[in-house]
C-alpha cells in the first residue's frame, strides 16, 4: 500500500488571520457554552478538600488540566489556581479562563489565573505570594504542561507515520471529528530529529518545572508533609511508539518521574501519576501520529461502550484528593491501554479508501 506523503500543518493548517476573527467574536460565547456543558457533568467526587487548602494547575488551557479545574470549582468546590501561558488573540485558552472566573465569581468560588511561564521562578514567586496573602494554610500542585518537540532522538533517526489529516475547529483549536469531510486524508507524515534545544526546552517543561514548584513551596511552608499531594499528567506510552518513546517527549517523562520521587523523599507528600489516553486536544493534535491515535482509540473504545471524554476523566482524576488516598497511579487510562493491541492491528490494515468509514463513531461516516 502506498500512502500520500502530507505536511502536518499546526492546527490543521487553519487560516490564521480567520482564526483571530473568529475568536475575537466567537470564543466568549463558545467558551461559555463549552462550560455549561461540562459544569453539568461536575458532581462531587467526595474529595473534601479543606477551605484552607488551595489547588495549584500549570498547564492546560483547553484539555485534561482544565477539565480538573472545572471538577475541582463546580463539582468539589475546591479553590483553584491555574498558570499557562496563552496568547489573548490566538488562542482559546484566555476565553475558557474568562468564563471560568466568571462562574466561579458569582458562585462565590475562589478561582485565579496567571497567564505567564509556569517554569519562570518569578511567576513562581508571585502565585506563592498570592497564596500566601489569601490565607491559605497548604496546597496540592498539578503539573499538566504538555509543551515539548515532537521529534526523535538523534540515534533513532528521521521517520515516517502514519497520519490522519484532520481539520481543527477554528476556535476551539482541537481536531474536529464531528463530521466525515473534516476527516481529509489518511497519509504519512515526516518526524524530525530533535536539536539539543529542543530537548533541553522539552526537559525544562515536562522533566523538571514540578521541582521548580515543589521547593519554594515547601520553603513557604505550603506543601504540608503527610497532607499535600504533587501530582502530574503522565502518557503512558506504548513503548515502542516511534515519535513519543524515542525522542524527548519521553526522555521528559521519565524525567518528570524521577523527580516525583525526590520530591516524596524531600518533603514527605503523596505524589501521584494520573495516566491519561490520547485526548483530541491542541497538544495531541501536534505530534506525529496523535491524530489517528486519538481517533482510532476513540472509535474502538465508542465500539464497545468504554470512551469517557473529559469531564468524566476529571472526575476519576480527583480521586488524588480523596481521603485515603496513598499515591497509587490513578489509571483513567486502563480500558484504552486494554485495547492498543488492537489500535495497531488496525492502523496497520488502515487504507486511504477506509477513511471516513472506519470512524462512523466519531463522526457519523
Amino acid at each position: 500500500m502506498t500512502l500520500e506523503v502530507f505536511k502536518k500543518l499546526p492546527l490543521g493548517g487553519v487560516d490564521r488571520r480567520a482564526m483571530v476573527g473568529a475568536l475575537a467574536e466567537r470564543g466568549p460565547i463558545v467558551a461559555r457554552e463549552a462550560l455549561a456543558a461540562d459544569r453539568a457533568k461536575a458532581r462531587p467526587a467526595g474529595t473534601a478538600i479543606p477551605k484552607d487548602v488551595a489547588v495549584i494547575i500549570l498547564g492546560g488551557s483547553n484539555g485534561l488540566t482544565r477539565g480538573l479545574a472545572v471538577q475541582l470549582l463546580f463539582g468539589e468546590r475546591a479553590s483553584v489556581y491555574c498558570v499557562h501561558l496563552d496568547s489573548e488573540k490566538m488562542q482559546i485558552g484566555p476565553h475558557h479562563v474568562a468564563a471560568i472566573l466568571e462562574a466561579a465569581e458569582a458562585e462565590g468560588l475562589r478561582a485565579r489565573f496567571f497567564n505567564r511561564d509556569a517554569t519562570k521562578p518569578e511567576t513562581v514567586a508571585e502565585v506563592i505570594a498570592a497564596v500566601k496573602e489569601a490565607g491559605f494554610r497548604a496546597v496540592h500542585l498539578v503539573n499538566g504542561i504538555a509543551a515539548g518537540a515532537t521529534k526523535r532522538y538523534e540515534e533513532h533517526g528521521p521517520t515516517q507515520v502514519k497520519e490522519l489529516d484532520v481539520a481543527f475547529d477554528l476556535v476551539l483549536q482541537v481536531p474536529d471529528f464531528s463530521k466525515p469531510e473534516h476527516l481529509r486524508k489518511l497519509g504519512l507524515v515526516d518526524v524530525e530529529v530533535a536539536t539539543p534545544v529542543d530537548i533541553e526546552r522539552t526537559n525544562k517543561f515536562m522533566g523538571t518545572s514540578s521541582l521548580l514548584w515543589a521547593e519554594p513551596l515547601a520553603e513557604a511552608g505550603l506543601l504540608v508533609k503527610g497532607e499535600s499531594v504533587v501530582a502530574f499528567c503522565d502518557y503512558d506510552y506504548p513503548k515502542d511508539d516511534p515519535v513519543y518513546a524515542m525522542g524527548p517527549l519521553a526522555g521528559a517523562k521519565l524525567l518528570q518521574r524521577e523527580t516525583m520521587q525526590q520530591i516524596r523523599e524531600r518533603f514527605g507528600v503523596t505524589t501521584a501519576r494520573l495516566c491519561y489516553p490520547a485526548v483530541a486536544t491542541t497538544a495531541l493534535g501536534a505530534i506525529p501520529g496523535g491524530s489517528l491515535m486519538y481517533a482510532l482509540t476513540a472509535q474502538i473504545l465508542a465500539e464497545k461502550g468504554q470512551h469517557k471524554d473529559i469531564p468524566e476523566m476529571s472526575r476519576e482524576a480527583v480521586a488524588i484528593f480523596a481521603p485515603g488516598y496513598a499515591g497509587e497511579d490513578v489509571r483513567i487510562d486502563r480500558a484504552y491501554q486494554a485495547i492498543l493491541p488492537e489500535f495497531f492491528a488496525r492502523r496497520d490494515a488502515l487504507r486511504p479508501e477506509d477513511v471516513p468509514a472506519a470512524f462512523s463513531k466519531l463522526c457519523g461516516g
